[in-house]
């Protein structure tokens, strides 16, 4: 075996072990799903038992509320108002019925859905009974509501209208003491009746009511008329008291029936209980048996896995891992320079063939690296002179860009981004800067007279001249032709109008010993609110103008922006 694993690739070797590995783990795994299935099905019998187990005690304290509310309601409902009563008693007696009509259902869907040879199953008779009784419930509930109404009802019951016979036939024998005296006897039997539900007390009545009838026959002193009214109301309250008596009847029969259906199902309730407790301990019983050998397959076949992975694990070692370390250790040598190292390998796999070829793309390699190295030291000096020549072209055109090119001041790309830079300072940290503008005066007129070569020096001059008696903090650049622009950081109205005076006079000062004479014309303006700085240079290029129009050579400030007026409006024509 040793020999035929050693001719094996490391493809084949890798596909024996996890194949070996894998149907181990398929076997594992199949009986803990095999396990698992029968547990689960146990725990859903456990479930649906519990859940019909819980409807039957549930049926239980539904009829044990009916019977409860039906039996308040016959003991004491009469001596209640008839609504209170109907109310207190009679309804929630009828929504328990339902209730209990409903819950009889879920039980019959639940035992429906119970394994078929289980002991529940099998009690769907019983389920018939429980729900026949609880519809038995409801229509006896309903009769008996029926019946009470009839007879206690305020307005047409019947006791309340034998109560009004009576007090008619007692309006009607007032001046007859021995009537009288019949009808109280006949009022009492009612009453005790009424109180003891004996039937012999309202015979009783019945009879007085006819030894009444027959003394108001006999007495020949009354009225024919008023015997007729007396006797009229007797027969009513005869026929009357037939009718109580009956209602009664049925009354009784009704509580007869009740307490006849509810002590044929307490039985089968309990016989259902139990069949369900029963059906619970045995897949309770189930369950621990298929999790117990569930487990037993499960740590056995782990245990043998177990076995096979450190085997397996050793094979690998001995013929893949302690190989490919070799390698790795080579090939760190080889990284750190080492290329004369030199990889032993015997074995006949892949493994073996990567050693060959890493041995000699390690001699490629030195070869190479031999060669390299001369070119690479040529291509490296050559590399450094044209990055120096680079650099100092890339210096030259940073300046360039941002320089203008005939005064060495800053060009007006560079003012736009140093005044935008000062606008946002400003605005954000409530500062204050002042921009000044100046144009030299006929300057159209030295280039005409003296050529453009004077031209050319005159703005060279007039350069140097600003950036000579400027603050290192403030910004000199040609903003256009002859046009400049000096930006001047945290410097108010009053020290930038010095400053505009003190390059005035020193422009007149330096050209007006020899025969050319320059001057320039300034427009100041002061930030104080302008949304953009468009609107800052507007102002300073119309205070400039203004200070063309008012004679040249002098110093014009920019109002305020709210009392500024819009450039577009005046008549602007071109400098001189």
């Amino acid at each position: 075996m040793a020999k035929a694993w050693s001719r094996l690739g490391i493809t084949a070797k890798l596909w024996l072990v996890f194949g070996v590995l894998f149907t181990l783990f398929s076997l594992s795994g199949a009986a803990a799903c095999v396990g698992l299935l029968v547990m689960r099905g146990a725990e859903n019998n456990i479930q649906n038992n519990l859940e019909i187990r819980a409807k039957i005690l549930e049926m239980e304290g539904k009829l044990e509320k009916s019977r409860r509310l039906y039996r308040d309601y016959l003991l004491l409902g009469p001596e209640l108002d008839f609504e209170a009563a109907r109310e207190r008693f009679c309804q929630p007696a009828l929504a328990e019925a339902a209730r209990l009509i409903a819950v009889c259902e879920d039980l019959r869907r639940l035992i429906a859905a119970a394994p078929p040879g289980s002991a529940v199953a099998r009690r769907n008779v019983d389920l018939t009974l429980f729900t026949s009784t609880a519809r038995r419930y409801s229509q006896v509930l309903l009769n008996e509501t029926s019946l009470y109404d009839s007879l206690y009802n305020p307005g047409d019951g019947q006791l309340p209208r034998l109560a009004g016979l009576m007090d008619q036939l007692g309006d009607a024998l007032q001046g007859s003491s021995e009537a009288t005296l019949l009808l109280r006897e006949m009022d009492i039997l009612e009453k005790r009746y009424e109180i003891t539900r004996q039937r012999p007390f309202m015979q009783s009545a019945l009879n007085k009511a006819a030894a009444l009838k027959r003394l108001v026959a006999e007495d020949k002193s009354a009225a024919s008329a008023r015997q007729a009214d007396v006797l009229g109301l007797l027969d009513a309250y005869v026929g009357l008291v037939d009718q109580v008596l009956e209602t009664v009847k049925d009354m009784q029969g009704n509580v007869h029936d009740f307490w006849l259906q509810s002590r044929a199902v307490d039985p089968i309730a309990a016989e259902l209980k139990q069949l369900s407790a029963s059906e619970v301990a045995r897949a309770r019983a189930r369950s621990v048996w298929a999790g117990r050998l569930a487990a037993g397959i499960l740590i056995a076949t782990a245990l043998f896995g177990l076995a096979c992975l450190v085997v397996a694990a050793r094979l690998l070692h001995a013929s893949i891992t302690s190989k490919i370390e070799t390698m790795t250790r080579h090939a760190e040598a080889v990284r750190a320079g080492h290329l004369d190292a030199f990889l032993q390998n015997g074995s006949s796999d892949e493994l073996g063939v990567l050693a060959g070829a890493f041995n000699a793309m390690t001699a490629r390699l030195k070869e190479l690296v031999d060669t390299l190295e001369d070119k690479v030291r040529v291509r490296t000096r050559e590399l450094a002179e044209k990055n120096q020549e680079l650099d100092a072209k890339n210096q030259e055109l940073a300046k360039l860009s941002l320089t203008d090119r005939l005064t060495g001041l800053c060009n007006r790309r560079k003012l736009d981004h140093a005044l935008e830079a000062e606008f946002r300072r400003a605005k954000r940290y409530g500062s204050v800067f002042s921009v000044i503008m100046l144009d030299l005066d006929q300057f159209k007129e030295i280039n005409d007279a003296y050529g453009h070569a004077m031209g050319d020096l005159v703005l060279v001059r007039t350069a140097d001249i600003l950036v000579s008696h400027t603050r290192e903090t403030d910004l000199v650049g040609r903003w256009g032709g002859e046009e400049f622009l000096v930006i001047c950081p945290e410097t108010d109205l009053r020290r930038a109008t010095l400053l505009a005076e003190l390059l005035r006079h020193e422009l007149e000062r330096v050209w007006g010993n020899g025969t050319l004479t320059v001057t320039a014309s300034f427009g100041l303006a002061v930030f104080g609110g302008d949304t953009q700085p468009s609107s800052l240079l507007a102002r300073a290029d119309a205070a400039l103008y203004r200070a063309k129009q008012t004679g040249r050579n002098r110093v014009a400030v920019a109002p305020e922006v709210q009392d500024a007026e819009s450039p577009e409006g005046e008549d602007a024509p071109g400098r001189v």
